[in-house]
C-alpha cells in the first residue's frame, strides 16, 4: 500500500505557513471513476469558499485545485478502489496513492495534511 516512510513524510511534512490539500476519492465502480473530477471540484468549491476572506488562502487553494484536477483528467492512478492526493503548491509537494480500499470522498486543507483516513484505511482488511 503506502510505505511507512511515506507516511511519515506526510504526517511530519512542514508548509511553513502554506496551505496544504488533502483529496480521498473512491474509485471502486465505473461511476465513481467517471465522477471523480466533478467529485473533487464539488468538494474542494466547499473549501475555498470557507477561506473566502483570505485571499491567499484562496490563491494557495486553487493552484493545488489546478493540479488535482489535471491529474484527474488525465485519468492518473484510477486503477484500484481508492484514491489519496496530497499536494501543497506553494511548496512543490505533490504525492498520489491508489488505495486497496474505497474512501468516501472528501477534501481537507489546511496547515498539515489530512492523513487520519488514510491511517484508518491501511487498518481495514481489504478482503473483508
Amino acid at each position: 500500500m503506502i510505505p511507512d516512510r511515506d507516511l511519515e513524510i506526510l504526517r511530519s511534512f512542514v508548509g511553513h505557513g502554506q496551505i496544504t490539500l488533502s483529496a480521498y476519492l473512491p474509485l471502486d465502480t465505473p461511476e465513481h471513476r467517471e465522477s471523480a473530477f466533478s467529485d473533487f471540484l464539488k468538494l474542494a468549491q466547499k473549501r475555498l469558499e470557507e477561506c473566502r476572506p483570505r485571499p491567499e488562502c484562496q490563491k494557495a487553494i486553487r493552484e493545488d485545485i489546478e493540479i488535482v484536477g489535471l491529474y484527474l483528467k488525465t485519468n492518473g492512478r484510477r486503477n484500484g478502489p481508492g484514491l489519496a492526493i496530497f499536494s501543497c503548491a506553494a511548496e512543490l509537494f505533490w504525492r498520489a496513492y491508489s488505495l486497496p480500499l474505497p474512501i468516501p470522498a472528501q477534501v481537507s486543507v489546511g496547515p498539515k495534511f489530512d492523513v487520519e483516513p488514510l491511517k484508518q484505511a491501511m487498518t481495514m482488511d481489504p478482503v473483508s
